[in-house]
């Protein structure tokens, strides 16, 4: 999940659902059937952001990379989700079953890291990753960048 969010900017709200129960909405899962393996990537489809209030649904696209492979670890992912779920709506699931929350992912990603990084670390260090690479046609990535002196120095 954590790679997801870093390659594709995610901010992991996309990936977890809020801890209230009574909020869960299918329209904003991400299903397995949006999946799609091809020519050495994966795609999958964000149905909701807040920049698509309407759920037309934004296509992620993952390219291999040389450190940390997200098709790979996908393809890994997806290749375990299948065995001990099977045929399941959702692409995120933990062990049991359940959709992953606010505070599973919290307890995963503070039991590894501590409270200095916070939950959007990925998704600003995803983007400060390609700012430092130049991959960005427009100025919003710079709300998202972490002090980094190559961007900088580009700047």
């Amino acid at each position: 999940m954590l790679l997801c969010c870093f390659y594709s900017c995610h901010k992991i709200g996309k990936l977890v659902l809020k801890n209230d129960k009574s909020l869960f909405d299918w329209r904003k899962v991400i299903k397995c059937s949006s999946l799609i393996f091809s020519n050495g990537h994966i795609q999958y489809c964000l149905p909701y952001h807040k920049s698509n209030p309407f759920y037309h649904g934004t296509d992620v696209l993952f390219t291999p990379q040389d450190i940390t492979d997200p098709v790979a670890l996908l393809t890994d992912y997806v290749s375990h989700h299948e065995k001990l779920h099977g045929a399941t709506a959702s692409l995120f699931l933990c062990k049991d079953g359940s959709h992953p929350s606010w505070s599973w992912f919290d307890s995963k990603f503070f039991s590894v890291l501590d409270h200095s990084f916070g939950r959007h670390s990925a998704c600003a260090r995803g983007a400060t990753y390609y700012a430092s690479l130049g991959c960005w046609s427009s100025s919003a990535w710079n709300i998202y960048i972490r002090e980094n002196p190559i961007i900088h120095a580009e700047l």
